[in-house]
């Protein structure tokens, strides 16, 4: 088997071990590169390092041919994070995330997530080499894991409450950072109810001391904190904390456990934007991406931009500005064999807006809107400018 193991740790070791032990193919993923260093005595073992959480990096370890993937690092957000988007993005046909809060995991279960909890891995993963009992292969292993993950019981997942569009909202915000805080004072001050949830206690202090609202220390996706924030009537849940899987966990806690009706996610890595969404996200806001956007619009050199990012049906709409070298100057419309999931939408010429027709002839310096889905981007593209 092609096996991928996230998190090079007391238990990934000992797993990795016995992986190699029955000739598996095993790649090591671990973000620490002094921890990952000691793998190198696993010559049969390949390593990457980096964040699994990201998926260009589980795409360079191959997640794409891998048969199963074990999550096992410290961090349980993480692990959660990176087993979703092996299952969901990459299809990984069995993927062992564990975990280490018990009254999360079947929320997650639930939602289509294969969890584990850390005192049954340990029983199977690491209970010859730790506690000297009789050995277990690992292929038993896989199969007694699969099993019982198949055989756990399943509660119905809450339905997501209607979102009311009456005002004044009640706000969870989870992270009280710079970003959390002035958002807070924001809804504050246009008439919200806003309770904030911060891990760090000299956040903590500092912010409690600042908002004229409750404050709670602890972790925004655990099912307890969000039980003590009074999850169960929020209306909207905002995640702006500094790690993409932190906010997304807690986004999804709010969603599948609580049905709260609009979640927003704070994304660094702009790359997990499009992975958040399909993981349940309603709303993504990435500063990266946005600056990004920006500094195009403001290149006149720019041949190309997206104008607005559609959820609905996953669609962009593109603008494309046509020159001397663009394949389809001097043609009509009628002509032209456009991809699929795509359509013209107008075409500017000297600022005026002309409604496409199938004898529209585009000129040079033409300006074309169009609305794709982003699958077909790249063939609009070359169709277009070349």
């Amino acid at each position: 088997m092609r096996i991928i193991v996230v998190g090079y740790g007391r238990m990934g070791s000992q797993l990795v071990r016995r992986l190699l032990e029955d000739d598996h193919q095993i790649t090591i993923v671990d973000k620490n590169r002094a921890v990952i260093e000691r793998a190198v005595r696993h010559l049969r073992a390949r390593i990457v390092v980096g964040d699994a959480t990201d998926p260009e990096l589980l795409r360079q370890a191959g997640v794409e041919k891998a048969d199963m993937l074990f999550a096992l690092t410290r961090n349980e957000n993480s692990n959660l994070m990176a087993a979703e988007i092996a299952k969901t993005v990459f299809k990984v046909p069995r993927v062992v995330a564990v975990v280490y809060d018990s009254q999360r995991e079947q929320g997650f279960h639930n939602a289509g997530i294969e969890t584990f909890p850390i005192s049954m891995a340990a029983a199977e993963i690491l209970n010859a080499k730790l506690k000297g009992g009789a050995s277990v292969r690992t292929s038993d292993m896989a199969e007694n894991i699969a099993e019982m993950l198949d055989a756990r019981p399943h509660v119905p997942a809450v339905e997501l409450r209607p979102f009311q569009p009456t005002q004044p909202y009640y706000v969870i915000v989870v992270g009280g950072g710079k970003v959390g805080y002035y958002l807070a004072r924001m809804l504050l001050g246009r008439g919200h109810e806003v309770t904030v949830i911060e891990t760090d206690p000299d956040i903590f202090a500092l912010v409690s001391n600042q908002l004229d609202s409750p404050v709670i220390q602890g972790d925004g996706s655990s099912i307890a904190m969000l039980d003590k924030a009074g999850a169960n009537r929020c209306n909207v849940f905002v995640a702006v904390t500094n790690h993409d899987h932190d906010n997304l966990i807690a986004c999804q806690a709010a969603k599948f456990h609580y049905g709260i009706p609009k979640t927003i996610a704070r994304v660094k890595n702009p790359k997990n934007e499009a992975v958040l969404q399909r993981l349940g996200v309603d709303v993504t806001v990435s500063s990266t991406a946005i600056i990004s956007q920006v500094i195009e619009s403001e290149l006149p050199a720019t041949r190309i931009r997206t104008l607005l990012s559609l959820k609905t049906g996953n669609l962009e709409i593109l603008e494309y500005s046509l020159d001397a070298n663009s394949p389809v100057v001097g043609r009509q419309l009628k002509d032209i064999s456009f991809p699929q999931n795509s359509s013209i939408v107008t075409v500017l010429r000297e600022g005026e807006p002309i409604i496409p027709r199938g004898d529209t002839t585009l000129g040079e310096h033409d300006v074309v809107l169009a609305l794709a889905h982003p699958s077909s981007e790249e063939d609009l593209r070359r169709l277009l400018v070349g």
